[in-house]
C-alpha cells in the first residue's frame, strides 16, 4: 500500500499538479492554506466587500477543484489563482453593476488599469520590500489623517461610518482623505505603488 507523502514548500509544481489531477485532497488543502489569505486580501481590495471577497475566493477554489482533471498550469499555481480571482472579481463587479458610474463617465479602462491592478502587480506587492515602502508612507501621515485613511481604505469603512466612529463630520473625513491622497502621491511617486491609495 502506497503512502502519500505530506506536502511542503519544497514540492515541485509538476508533482503538485499531478497530485491534484489525481484527486488528492491533501494537495488541494495545501494550495488552499498557502494562498487563501493573500487571495482574499487581493479580492477585498478589488471588491471592497468582505463577503463578496470570501465568496469570490471560495468559488475560485471550488472551480479549480471541479476542473482539476483537465488543468493546464503554464506559469505557476500562484499566477493561475491570482488571474482566476481577478477574473471572478470582474464578473462579480459587472454582475452587481458597481461599475455603472465608471462606464457612464468613460473611466472603465482607467478603473481596471490603474485602480484595480493586474495580478502580476498584486504579486509584486506581496513582496515585503514593497509592502514596507507603502506602510512607511502611510505611517508618515499626520495622526488623525492616518487614522481616517486606515479606516476608509484599509478597513473598508464608509466616510459616514468613520465620521460616526470618530465623532466628526463627513466633510472632515473627506478633507482628511484629500490630504492623505495628496501626501501619499508625493511619497509614492512610482505609479505601481499608487493603487493602494484609490
Amino acid at each position: 500500500m502506497q503512502i502519500n507523502k505530506p506536502f511542503d514548500d519544497c514540492l515541485n509544481s509538476e508533482e503538485l499538479l499531478n497530485a491534484i489531477k489525481a484527486g488528492r485532497e491533501d494537495a488541494f488543502s495545501f494550495l488552499f492554506v498557502k494562498y487563501y489569505s493573500n487571495l482574499f486580501s487581493y479580492a477585498y481590495r478589488i471588491l471592497n466587500d468582505t463577503e463578496d471577497a470570501k465568496e469570490c475566493v471560495q468559488l475560485t477554489f471550488c472551480h479549480f477543484w471541479d476542473i482539476r482533471k483537465g488543468l493546464e498550469i503554464n506559469d505557476s499555481f500562484k499566477s493561475y489563482l491570482y488571474r482566476a480571482v481577478y477574473n471572478n472579481c470582474v464578473t462579480i463587479l459587472r454582475h452587481k453593476k458597481f461599475l455603472a458610474k465608471y462606464e457612464v463617465k468613460g473611466l472603465l479602462d482607467f478603473y481596471f488599469s490603474s485602480i484595480v491592478q493586474d495580478p502580476q502587480t498584486e504579486m509584486r506587492f506581496t513582496d515585503s520590500e514593497t509592502k514596507q515602502i507603502i506602510l512607511n508612507s502611510i505611517d508618515s501621515l499626520p495622526k488623525k489623517c492616518r487614522e481616517i485613511f486606515i479606516k476608509c481604505k484599509i478597513k473598508g469603512q464608509s466616510y459616514a461610518d468613520v465620521a460616526v466612529d470618530l465623532d466628526i463630520s463627513v466633510k472632515t473625513v473627506e478633507s482628511q482623505m484629500t490630504i492623505a491622497f495628496k501626501k501619499l502621491r508625493e511619497k509614492l511617486k512610482l505609479t505601481q505603488y499608487l493603487f493602494l491609495c484609490f
